[in-house]
């Protein structure tokens, strides 16, 4: 039986990371309690299609973007009254997301609680004052990692974490007849969007270096994004192949040897997770909430180093008792750390409430 309403709220007009975690939350919780969600009108089809099959119930707010318009502000306000929902939910993709969704829920005077996926370095201090008025608004602020929520705290923000959670993927048969690989290759891949934050020309560098020492070794990269004709220009030059969109990218993960997350910053890693749940060794950055997720499961490189991402490649490929032993201690982690069902139990205690 449901206990209630509550009000989920995004003005994400893309889907990412912070929509993926929603659906899943959403569809492991609607049992519990009633969902509806308040997206904007140029929310991407994906994160429609995704939060509907989980059985959550839409309502389109005309204008509701990242930068607050005072009409959607009001139209939210409205839709809020109107629900009278248990709780307010507010789904932050980083820490500069969500002002307007969070001051509706304060001018509607609803209990709200917002999760917060990613912390972007380097921002305007006008702009971290503003973020860190915003990250009071709620009573919680849910961390998807121990490194976000001790920003948050800082902040001057009431925050927990809750590590993120996912569904077992179900990994492709033949991945690498998929992606156009040879069975017989080394592999070493990468799965992000092809944008500044992920660090592919850091990759694209260190595999000009592995390739002296080792040239038939394969970079692949799957993806698409802003920097697309930049990255395949670096690519040609390096002899990384950057493969473009892939639907489910997570099932082909089993295509490589090796998965490089050379990331500039990250507040957790989703692409890291499907790794150690497909078994592959990883190589990430220790960035953010990066050394959090790989813990003792992979190896952990400086950003912005492809000297020492190229010796930790060399380094794992010629060492398979170590890809063994990652594989191994990755598929275990994975499954307690990081499965969706502890994921929701433990967020369903934040949106029941203290003494609960």
């Amino acid at each position: 039986m449901s206990r209630g309403t509550i009000a989920v709220v995004s003005d994400s007009a893309d889907f990412g990371g912070a929509e993926l975690y929603l659906s899943t939350l959403l569809s492991h919780l609607r049992d519990e309690w009633r969902f509806v969600a308040l997206l904007g009108d140029l929310a991407d089809d994906e994160t429609r299609r995704r939060l509907a099959d989980s059985g959550v119930e839409l309502i389109t707010i005309p204008g509701l973007r990242r930068i607050p318009r005072p009409g959607a502000i009001a139209r939210t306000v409205r839709a809020l009254r109107k629900l009278d929902p248990s709780l307010v939910h507010v789904n932050l993709s980083d820490q500069g997301d969500g002002l307007g969704p969070l001051i509706a829920a304060r001018l509607a005077r609803k209990r709200t609680v917002a999760t917060l996926h990613l912390v972007i370095p380097g921002r305007k201090g006008w702009r971290e004052r503003i973020s860190a008025r915003t990250l009071r608004l709620p009573e919680t602020v849910i961390a998807v990692s121990e490194f976000v929520m001790n920003y948050a705290r800082a902040a001057g923000a009431n925050s927990l974490t809750v590590l993120n959670g996912l569904e077992t993927p179900e990994f492709q048969a033949k991945p690498r007849s998929v992606l156009g690989l040879k069975p017989d290759e080394i592999v070493v891949g990468g799965i992000g969007r092809l944008h500044d934050q992920k660090g592919w020309d850091v990759f694209c560098a260190a595999a000009v270096l592995v390739h002296e020492h080792h040239p038939e070794t394969v970079f692949v990269v799957i993806g698409d994004g802003p920097d697309r004709v930049r990255l395949k220009q670096m690519g040609a030059a390096s002899g990384v192949r950057f493969l473009g969109y892939h639907e489910n990218a997570s099932t082909l993960i089993r295509a490589f040897d090796v998965v490089v997350a050379p990331s500039r910053y990250e507040a957790c890693g989703l692409v890291a997770i499907e790794t150690m749940f497909a078994g592959v060794p990883i190589i990430a950055s220790s960035v953010g909430g990066l050394p959090e997720v790989v813990d003792d499961c992979g190896q952990l490189v400086a950003p912005e180093r492809p000297d020492l991402l190229a010796s930790a490649i060399i380094e794992l490929l010629s060492d398979s008792t170590a890809r063994t032993v990652y594989s191994e201690r990755a598929r275990k982690r994975a499954g307690s750390a990081f499965n969706a069902e502890r994921m929701a139990t433990e967020t369903n205690r934040v949106f029941l409430g203290p003494g609960r």
